[in-house]
Formats: structure tokens, sequence, C-alpha cells
């Protein structure tokens, strides 16, 4: 089935992580897109269902997407349902007019001048923007319990380290792991290179979290329509701190041209510190040198190294710290409130961690450290990716396992090959 990309608008819609910044207070406030609230690209799209009466045959439904996601299907009568409780609640604003019911049966074209009428109302209601936030609107855009069992089907649009996108259809309550496997056999990845990638929410344009192999995609999916990434919010990217692990892929087309986008846009970001290597790099990068690019830049600072937003730490009385996990160390970086960089570092070396857990209630990450004959200390993170970090600390010590168990089996083959 083909992406229903829509001609794409993004209104100011609602946003989980209450994104959207700006526009305190009380009222009614317009979701600008530059200026005056004009005229612009649409972001509503409303079609038939597939099987053209929907779930019964008495009322037409519609399937709904914003910013090309789907995010529910609807009959007539809720969208009816929708504007008298929007009415109500919101008596001071003035509301479009609704497509009337007719007492009659409809033909296509009367059908179709009402799914457009549809279109206009929910794209006018949602530029809205303490309209498009309400519980309401939410409620609305979520499946409802008629039509939502569980196991109906859904299409999620993922972002490739390329710069493309790959859309799969899905049962509805899919887990992380579900999508990822569909998305892996949809772009070709072999059972080598799945282990070395993974499905991640964008959460904005410098910070992405990878999704735990339990949760429901299709939510976030649903919750996030207004994102970083147009159009979605889900992305695969590289899941790995080992270099030498990655070297062995260089034969593998397929993941060496996502390592290779996705260290291109690290770079662009800041990320990765290439600054005396710059010139070589463009020119690799012109000339789609691909391995030869990465072998250059796997010696930076800041390659296959994960950066969380700063955040409290009860190691600080004033202030805030940023972490930065890669396969050689753990960091904290002393930084103001606002996280504005502080002179402090403190490094971990892995072989100082004791034992580590999070802390559910407390939405924290906990770590034990030793250093030489001192008594271990205890420490907490107060990040709302205590989860993410927690999963980045168990991924880093299964590939130092991996690590010497390669060094053990390189060293076991050499010996092999001298005594023969």
């Amino acid at each position: 089935m083909a992406d229903e990309d829509g001609e794409g608008i993004h209104p100011s819609a609602p946003h989980r992580n209450g994104g959207g910044g700006g526009g305190g207070g009380s009222g009614l406030h317009c979701a600008g897109n530059g200026g005056g609230g004009g005229a612009g690209p649409r972001v509503v799209r409303i079609v038939k269902s597939e099987s053209g009466y929907g779930f019964n045959v008495r009322g037409q439904v519609y399937n709904v997407y914003m910013a090309g996601r789907q995010l529910c299907s609807k009959r007539y009568r809720e969208f009816a349902i929708l504007h008298q409780n929007l009415k109500r609640e919101f008596a001071n604003f003035t509301f479009p007019r609704l497509p009337g019911k007719w007492p009659f049966s409809l033909s296509e074209q009367q059908l179709d001048a009402r799914r457009r009428g549809l279109e206009e109302y929910l794209e006018k209601v949602c530029s809205i923007r303490v309209i498009g936030e309400s519980d309401i609107m939410q409620e609305f855009l979520s499946e409802s319990d008629e039509n939502y069992n569980g196991v109906s089907d859904v299409e999620l649009r993922v972002a490739l380290p390329d710069g493309t996108t790959a859309t799969v259809r899905v049962k509805k309550n899919s887990t992380t792991d579900q999508v990822y496997q569909a998305i892996a056999a949809k772009v070709g990845m072999d059972s080598t290179t799945v282990n070395y990638f993974a499905l991640f929410e964008v959460i904005n344009h410098s910070f992405v979290r990878k999704l735990a192999p339990n949760e429901f995609p299709h939510k976030l999916y649903v919750q996030n329509y207004t994102s970083a990434v147009p159009g979605t919010c889900l992305t695969i990217r590289k899941w790995l701190f080992t270099t030498e692990e990655e070297i062995l892929l260089n034969d593998n087309d397929l993941a060496v041209t996502y390592f290779f986008h996705q260290a291109v846009d690290d770079v662009k970001k800041g990320y990765i510190k290439a600054e005396e290597k710059s010139y070589q790099l463009q020119k690799l990068y012109e000339q789609r040198k691909m391995v030869m690019y990465l072998n250059m830049l796997r010696t930076c600072e800041g390659y296959n190294e994960i950066i969380f937003p700063h955040c409290a730490c009860d190691s600080r009385r004033k202030g805030h710290v940023i972490t930065a996990i890669s396969i050689t160390h753990f960091k904290l970086h002393a930084c103001t409130e606002e996280g504005q960089l502080e002179n402090q570092v403190i490094a971990f070396e892995w072989e100082e961690m004791q034992r580590w857990d999070t802390d559910e209630e407390g939405m924290a990450f906990c770590f034990e450290y030793a250093r030489g004959e001192k008594k271990p200390r205890w420490v907490k993170i107060f990040t709302p990716y205590f989860n993410y970090m927690h999963e980045c600390f168990e991924r880093v010590f299964c590939e130092l396992k991996w690590r010497k168990e390669n060094i053990f089996q390189m060293a076991r083959s050499q010996q092999r090959d001298m005594a023969t």
C-alpha cells in the first residue's frame, strides 16, 4: 500500500513531551507556521477505509492521517460527538461548520464532499493549540474501543539512516521488537546486520532514545505526530559502541551505507569532533569512499558515543551533569542548570563499575563505583531516560564481553596456525 504522505502540514499538535514551546498563559493560541496563519500545505488527510464501509455496513469509516501518519479510524457520528464535546468545552470559540448528516444514502460524490469537509474541520480545530492539546481531541485521535481490538493493522513510517523512510504494515499492538523485525525485513537486513541497529524515538533535533523491547511504537507514533523528523518520530540507528565489531561489517554494503550516513549526520550536528580531519573527510565524502571515511572518523572524539541531555545528579549540590557513554568510559561533565558546560569532568573506567540499577519511582539511574581501596559509592542521576541509560550500560558490558571473547578466539587461532 502506498505511503499516505498527505500534502503535509504540521499544525501545532499535541506532543507528549509538552513540545511546541512558547505561548504560555490562557486563551486560545493559533498554531502559527510562521506568521499570521495564512494558507499552507495540508496536514489532515482523511481517506475511506479499504473495505469501503469499514467495520460494518451501517456507516462509512474514515481513516484519519496527520502529518502522514494514520492515527485512527472514525465514523461520521464520532466526528459529530467530537464537535458537540468541543463546543461545550470551548464555549467562547466559534467553531467551523461540521458537514451535515444526510437522512438518505449518499452518492460517491457526496461522500467525497463530506470527507473533504471533515478534513477541513479537523485541520482548523487542531490548528488551535489549546484545542489540539485538549483531552477531548487526544481521546478522539486515539482509536475508539469499538474500532480498536489491538490486532487491527496500521501503517508505521520509520526514518532510515540514509535519509529515506520505510513504511511497514503491522498490528497496532506490535512491540518494538516486532516492528523492528518488520523494518529489518523490509530494507533487507541479514541476520548479522540486524544485531547492530535498533529502533529509536526522535525526542528532538539533538537527542534520540532507543525504544525498550516491550514498548508499543504505534502509541508513540500517535502521541508524537509532530516531531523533529517530518512524518515520523521513529528512526533506525546504529546500536553499537565497539568499533572492532563495526569494522567486521566492512563488506556489508547496507551496514556500511547506514554507518556512513549516520556518521555524516553526527559530524554535521557536532556529536563527533572532526575539525582537524574535516578537509580529508569532506573529500572522502564527496567521492563516496564510505569505508575510508569511516576508518578515518573512528579515531575522532565522540564516535560511537551517546550523550544524554543535562540533568540533576545527587553528587552535585548545584548545577547539572551531561552524561556521555562510550566503550572506553562513562563521563559526567558538569554544567549549569541551563546546560552550559563547566570545567569539571569525571571519567569512570568500566572496570570501576560495581553495580547499576534503575529507580522507577525516583526516575533515576543509579550506579555504584569503586576506586582503589576506597569504599564503593553510589551515584544517582535523575533523568527521564533512566531506562535507556541502563540499557546502554548493559550493552557496553555485553560488547566488552564480545571483545574479550574475540581476542581470545583470535589468540587461539594464531596459536593453532603457528603449531601447524
